[in-house]
């Protein structure tokens, strides 16, 4: 029997973790799949050993507070590793702790593949060099990367975007579809709720007295971000909505995306947006120390160039948005020129399947290992 363990630490890792997972059963039913991720990835199969997309943590200085527990749990997982050693770690994202266990099981000679790259181009990009050492395949997800990655010697593979495998599968019955919905959308994770959720609710306040007929609805990952949202939207008519994402875009209007993977979602959607980022003071002055980027939104960078606002720490205040926000609700010049640029992101992308092509190489690593010689893809 084949075994992969696999690890991904966010929100977004394990939906496309629990995509790679079935794209892997399906190609072969006996592959038996363990490791760290989050509901997604235990539905589709996966023994979970520890959700840690569901304890995704976000910022500098948040990650520092969080370190005994981080620690703890690497040594846990390097110890299963070296009890139980499978045929392959495949790594999603998350590149702190996954680098760090790539190199216990490049020691214990567990072949290492990465799924869905670090983003080097951004920021630490000296972390190529490990990815080298380290990581016997790279499958990339956007199609610049692939350059960047061959250029250093590492045997990498574009094999698309897994939100168009993502959205299609997602079952949206249109119920949100009547009046006018603007999408609040403060992100998953507790640390950035709390920072961006009291302005987007400022937003909100504004939009509400140009459009009194607006409903505001927010989308949330689970029940406990749920409880946080409604307890800090008070007595404004927030409507809040657990896995409902995708309802939320494909009725809205208009949206307030907090930096991530949601911006490119609304891109594939199609629903003009702002982008808000906020972290803690001390991990905003280490952020722009060294990360390297003209753009944060995921969108933007496809773009090569800024087609939707972005508002980044000082600037998300409800006097630099809103105005924005009005002139997108509106059917004004802004508003067409942002739908025309996001069906030009979207149609580059290509077409789907990179759940299918990731889940090949994966099984052909395992299998160029057991033969000990490379093997070909179909």
């Amino acid at each position: 029997m084949k075994r992969l363990f696999f690890v991904a630490g966010e929100s977004s890792g394990d939906i496309h973790g629990a995509h790679l997972i079935r794209a892997v059963n399906e190609m072969e039913p006996d592959v038996q799949c363990e490791g760290l991720g989050g509901q997604h990835m235990a539905a589709a199969g996966m023994t979970l050993h520890f959700d840690l997309a569901g304890h995704a943590i976000m910022g500098f200085t948040e990650i520092v507070k969080s370190l005994g527990m981080i620690r703890r749990l690497f040594h846990d997982t390097a110890a299963r590793l070296e009890a139980s050693p499978p045929d392959a770690l495949v790594l999603i994202d998350y590149p702190g702790f996954n680098l760090r266990l790539a190199r216990e099981a490049r020691r214990r000679g567990i072949p290492v593949i990465y799924y869905i790259s670090p983003q080097i181009w951004a920021w630490k990009r000296g972390r190529i060099r490990t990815i080298a050492q380290l990581v016997r395949k790279m499958l990339v997800i956007l199609p610049f990367e692939k350059e960047l990655y061959e250029q250093a010697g590492v045997d990498c593979v574009y094999v698309g975007h897994p939100l168009l495998d993502h959205v299609p599968t997602v079952r949206i019955d249109g119920t949100l579809r009547d009046g006018l919905i603007i999408g609040v959308l403060p992100g998953s994770r507790q640390q950035e709720i709390q920072r961006l959720l009291p302005v987007m609710l400022e937003i909100a306040r504004g939009i509400r007295q140009q459009y009194p007929e607006a409903r505001f609805v927010a989308p949330c990952v689970n029940p406990e971000r749920e409880a946080q949202i409604r307890a800090m939207a008070g007595a404004f008519p927030l409507e809040i909505l657990v896995g409902k994402t995708y309802e939320v875009l494909d009725a809205a209007r208009f949206c307030l995306v907090a930096s991530g993977t949601a911006t490119l979602e609304a891109a594939l959607f199609g629903v003009p947006f702002v982008v808000l980022y906020k972290i803690s003071r001390l991990s905003y002055w280490i952020a722009r120390a060294v990360v390297r980027v003209d753009h944060i939104g995921l969108v933007n960078i496809l773009a090569g160039k800024r087609i939707v606002p972005e508002f980044i720490q000082h600037e998300a205040t409800v006097e630099t948005v809103l105005p924005t926000a009005l002139e997108l609700l509106d059917d004004s010049p802004a508003r067409r020129r942002m739908l025309d640029e996001l069906a030009r992101v979207r149609q580059s992308l290509g077409a789907g399947g990179a759940s299918r092509r990731a889940a090949a190489e994966i099984l052909n690593v395992i299998t160029e290992t057991r033969n000990g010689q490379k093997a070909v893809s179909d």
